[in-house]
């Protein structure tokens, strides 16, 4: 008998700098800012979404563990947004490309499948693999 194929993912961790005055966020937290209906952070700072591309697995289980729903979907709500002068969040073309940035900029917040090690990054949540 065959199995119907489903995702099996790396453990997602989402990221931020260590310097950010949050501890934790959860999955509504997450979906507004990257939706941008949050746009700042408690103390006032800006809050910078990071996107790996749309093709990244990483990018397809972050967007199923938050959104349920798929790159290309949430591409439509993109293109609805940029239509009202909004821009999607930056996108950077690799894991480690995406934990350099947010060592650097406080405001930043990523998601990757490999644990960092870097102490300048904090741990947000985790999604355990499925």
């Amino acid at each position: 008998m065959l199995m119907p194929l489903s995702p099996s993912w790396a453990d997602l961790y989402i990221i931020a700098n260590k310097d950010l005055p949050v501890a934790q966020l959860d999955k509504d937290d997450i979906a507004a800012i990257y939706l941008l209906k949050k746009k700042h952070w408690e103390n006032g700072e800006d809050i910078m979404p990071i996107n790996l591309p749309a093709k990244a697995d990483a990018r397809t289980h972050f967007t199923a563990e938050i959104f349920d729903s798929t790159p290309e979907k949430l591409g439509s709500y993109w293109d609805k947004m940029l239509f009202k002068g909004e821009t999607p969040p930056v996108t950077q073309n690799s894991e480690q490309a995406v934990v350099l940035f947010v060592e650097r900029i406080k405001g930043a917040i990523g998601y990757v499948e490999t644990k960092p090690q870097s102490p300048q990054i904090k741990i947000l949540q985790q999604f355990s693999s499925k």
